[in-house]
């Protein structure tokens, strides 16, 4: 049985993320920040780690196959702390604890933050800084920049696209399935691409994936 680390493992896609991989058999440790969201997560059968990415996080890596990064500082956060040097600190341990995957939630906008709304340009430059770390690094990784986020349930269809969309909501529901997809499909390893709500299943969606980045450096 594989383990997987998540960090922001209570957040609102984090709570998705850890639920649909102890659906689909992994052992998860997830990262949360107080004793309260610790026994919500461990009602899950997940193991908590209490820490945060600025702080000591190392522990529930041990023995991890891969890494789901689901992190952001939110409306009242400090986006460069968090989304920037947080992920890089975790990018950097992965690698030092022998962590050969990692997926990374980010944001559609990163590519192309002046295209985007003032108020969210702190956030998508910060989260762009570390998908950069993570793109240079020797992790076998994929980056999902997902749509606005939503609560409304799974429609299990999107739109995958690389590098173009920039715009589009899609529910968190199907950003945590898409995440746990990604460890087991090899068509988004060393990946990158913009996922909102379309017509096309989500599995089959991703499994384009590969296709995509052929069409894109030919």
């Amino acid at each position: 049985m594989k383990t997987i680390f998540v960090a922001g493992a209570h957040g609102g896609t984090g709570r998705r993320i850890v639920r649909d991989l102890i659906n689909a058999g992994y052992r998860v440790h997830g990262l949360v920040r107080t004793e309260e969201q610790a026994a919500a997560i461990r009602e899950t059968g997940a193991e908590p780690f209490i820490g945060d990415l600025n702080g000591v996080f190392s522990d529930g890596l041990k023995g991890a196959d891969a890494v789901i990064c689901a992190v952001g500082s939110g409306a009242s956060g400090n986006p460069e702390e968090v989304d920037h040097l947080g992920t890089v600190r975790l990018i950097e341990q992965s690698m030092l604890d022998g962590v050969d995957r990692f997926v990374l939630i980010s944001s559609i906008g990163t590519l192309a933050p002046e295209q985007m709304p003032e108020l969210l340009k702190p956030f998508l430059l910060a989260k762009r800084r570390a998908e950069k770390v993570l793109e240079e690094s020797k992790l076998n990784h994929t980056i999902i920049r997902p749509g606005g986020l939503t609560n409304e349930p799974s429609t299990g269809r999107v739109k995958a696209t690389i590098g173009v969309t920039q715009s589009g909501r899609i529910s968190r529901d199907d950003v945590a399935k898409a995440a746990v997809l990604a460890l087991s499909l090899p068509q988004t390893e060393s990946c990158e691409f913009e996922i909102v709500e379309g017509d096309v299943p989500l599995e089959e969606a991703l499994m384009q994936l590969s296709s995509l980045q052929k069409d894109r450096s030919e």
